[in-house]
């Protein structure tokens, strides 16, 4: 089950919520704080690391911080 990170319009309040895509469709979700109904689903960007050497990274010695493998392609 997937974590969704929302922020509610009424008292501001930001939370995370572990719900169902069914749950999610259905708007069962509400604020933690106030129960409010009325929230916007925050997107936050992710980074992948595949292992893999990239061109750009083959000649660098600095480590990556999400992996620290220094050659995913978050790397730079």
């Amino acid at each position: 089950m997937p974590n969704y990170d929302f922020e509610c319009q009424d008292c501001h309040k930001a939370f995370e919520v572990r719900a169902t895509i069914k749950e999610m469709e259905e708007g069962k979700i509400s604020c933690v704080k106030c129960k409010s109904k009325n929230i916007k689903r925050i997107f936050n960007g992710f980074g992948v690391c595949t292992g893999k050497t990239s061109s750009s990274m083959s000649s660098s010695s600095s480590s990556c911080s999400p992996c620290s493998s220094g050659s995913c392609s978050t790397c730079g």
